[in-house]
């Protein structure tokens, strides 16, 4: 290591929430967090809106706005696209090139200094020089997938029925060293390959008595496997329906029949080591010295859990704890002077459990929040050890530390029926499509097109969009139609206002929101309301079930959530707020210092950029945190 020269470590934990960090550190169960904060500094930021996990990642990566670089939650309309163009394009705004802005990751790699960034949602891919990007479990679009076919385990027998699993003597023989070559068929398969993969293996008594050990062939290797120990790496070439793929795999006898009447086989993962890490072979490296389970296969949607709590938490353990090494390696490796990286399993977590955790809600009961609250707690001694673990291991006095978050959240249980009121007001009709069995947007008669992520609505101008029905001399006039409908939205049950504020695109520059990709509206909900109810589709208001049609404009969610892209940065419910918990460590900043002032994530990237000594990037628009220095 150069002598003095800073080094930056960013810890982004996706939807770490203030009123949680402080409650664990209070009742000793977070220690790792605990010493960072009371040997630095802690306090608040405000996210960008939309306030959601592409939007702010961002900004944490450049500085800047949503309006200047223009990621506008996981769905973006692009000017002279369809209306409905970007919500079948789910998270292209995480791509380095539909991003406006300047990252700081770039800037230290072009100041000779070498960035590591990982399972970031944002910035892929990279074009350091001198830096790596590597991918893990967050998925990015135009990308490859790390994994394509899961660990499995094979017991192959000569009495076996099935083929595959068959022990075949593939022919008798005098021979000093056999008395038989007993033959089984390694088959690689899985819903990403196209074209099974069939690999030979033999069984060998290498000494002439009893059969011990594995020969298996794969392209110009030939391996010897001897009972219970992993064999080296075997690379095979692997046709799936992202082309043909570089892939490596390991297999371990754990059982070799000394007859030969059976053998019982361990297959690790199946690894494609290109097209998710930068410089490419680094994907090679990170498999081989660092990934040891199987990642998680895709999920519709990336917040949610899917299958039971136990079982997720477990997975997000081994996430975390390949996250750490990874890093640790990558430190080894490189020697990182800028180290950006995100973990989400919070973020599921807090999505799947505020609503059991505040007393309002209907779903609270104290026996049920008793039973949320151990695995919230889990999920965040879960972050805690990866804190101590790149503590214990990557930091030195030359280093410092941010602990950030993209956004909080807060719980939710009502749905507010956004298409339904667009509907009764007039700015939106539907057609009804018997072959799909759903009602489809009629273009020639909709003056307004809303998005639910973001929350913007286009007006669909003559000239401008390309559907376009409304002149321009009625443009305003639309757009106060719009913000009468949103501001008159109530509640059935209680008659209370579902909408808190809905602005004009200008008027909202004051939260970031000025830019092209920004709708002509902006609006934010109230708690306890929010627009997605565990449906992808619902988020597309350009087709819509019958159902939802016949539904009042506000209804009761089937499913629980905590949730944060709806409402203003300065929202909070209870003991939950959308802000973010900071903590700043390292030399030259103080200890045990509290902030007073909520900060903006935008002021990060300056605050980086001074302590690392590098020109801020270009399109930044925040404040370095002077507080935070001795």
């Amino acid at each position: 290591m150069i002598n003095g020269r800073k080094k930056l470590l960013l810890i982004g934990i996706d939807q770490a929430i203030p009123y949680l960090i402080r409650r664990f550190i209070d009742d000793g169960l977070i220690p790792n967090i605990a010493n960072l904060a009371e040997e630095g500094v802690i306090g608040e930021a405000y996210s960008c809106s939309p306030c959601d996990t592409p939007t702010n990642w961002a900004t944490i990566a450049t500085g800047a706005t949503t309006a200047v670089h223009g990621v506008t939650s996981f769905y973006s309309h692009f000017p002279g696209e369809s209306l409905d163009m970007g919500l079948r394009h789910r998270s292209r705004t995480q791509l380095a090139k539909n991003c406006t802005a300047e990252y700081i990751w770039d800037v230290a790699d072009n100041n000779n200094l070498i960035p590591f960034v990982m399972n970031y949602p944002a910035g892929w891919p990279s074009n350091f020089k001198k830096g790596v990007m590597s991918l893990f479990t967050w998925p990015i679009p135009e990308s490859l997938p790390i994994m394509i076919a899961n660990s499995r385990k094979f017991h192959y027998s000569v009495d076996n029925e099935n083929p595959i699993y068959r022990l075949e003597i593939l022919d008798e023989t005098d021979s000093k060293n056999q008395s038989h070559i007993y033959q089984a068929t390694l088959v690689i398969n899985s819903p990403s390959i196209i074209e099974k993969t069939h690999l030979v293996l033999n069984l060998i008594n290498s000494k002439g008595i009893d059969y011990d050990c594995i020969k298996i062939s794969s392209e110009s290797q030939s391996l010897d496997i001897i009972e219970n120990f992993w064999s080296k790496w075997i690379k095979i070439k692997i046709k799936t329906r992202f082309g043909i793929l570089p892939c490596i795999f390991k297999i371990k006898p754990v059982k070799i029949d000394p007859k030969g009447d059976f053998v019982k086989l361990e297959c690790s993962a199946v690894y494609n080591t290109k097209g998710w890490a930068y410089p490419e072979s680094f994907g090679e490296k990170l498999v081989k010295n660092v990934f040891e389970y199987d990642l998680p296969l895709k999920q519709e949607v990336e917040f949610m859990i899917y299958g039971k709590m136990k079982r997720f938490l477990r997975s997000a353990r081994e996430e975390s704890l390949t996250l750490a090494k990874s890093i640790i390696y990558m430190k080894q490796c490189i020697n990182w002077d800028l180290c950006y990286f995100h973990y989400h399993p919070l973020d599921n977590i807090n999505h799947d459990s505020l609503a059991y955790l505040h007393k309002e809600s209907p779903v609270y009961s104290e026996n049920k929040a008793t039973k949320v609250i151990q695995n919230v707690e889990t999920a965040y001694k879960i972050v805690d050890e990866l804190v101590g673990l790149l503590m214990q291991n990557c930091v030195d006095k030359n280093t410092t530390v941010i602990f950030i978050s993209d956004h909080g959240a807060i719980p939710i249980w009502k749905i507010a029926n956004i298409p339904l009121a667009f509907v009764k007001a007039g700015l939106m009709t539907y057609k009804w499509n018997d072959s799909e069995g759903k009602y489809f947007i009629n273009w020639e008669k909709s003056i307004a097109f809303p998005y639910m992520e973001p929350p913007f609505v286009w007006v669909n101008l003559k000239g401008r969009e390309p559907q376009g029905i409304v002149k321009q001399s009625d443009y305003e006039k639309v757009r106060d139609q719009i913000i009468d409908t949103l501001c008159s939205m109530r509640d059935p049950e209680t008659n209370e206002t579902i909408v808190q504020l809905a602005l004009r695109r200008e008027e909202a520059s004051k939260y970031g929101l000025d830019g092209e990709r920004v709708g002509d509206v902006v609006y934010f909900l109230k708690p306890p309301y929010g627009l997605f109810d565990g449906d992808l589709s619902s988020l597309d208001a350009s087709s819509i079930s019958s159902e939802l049609l016949n539904k009042p404009k506000s209804y009761r969610s089937r499913k629980f959530f905590g949730a944060h892209a709806y409402y203003l940065p300065t929202t909070t419910f209870g003991d939950f707020s959308v802000s973010v918990p900071l903590i700043i460590n390292g030399p030259g900043i103080k200890k045990g210092f509290e902030l007073k002032k909520i900060v903006n994530l935008t002021d990060i990237v300056p605050t980086i950029s001074h302590i690392l000594k590098i020109p801020t990037p270009k399109n930044s628009v925040g404040m370095i945190i002077n507080d935070i220095f001795n």
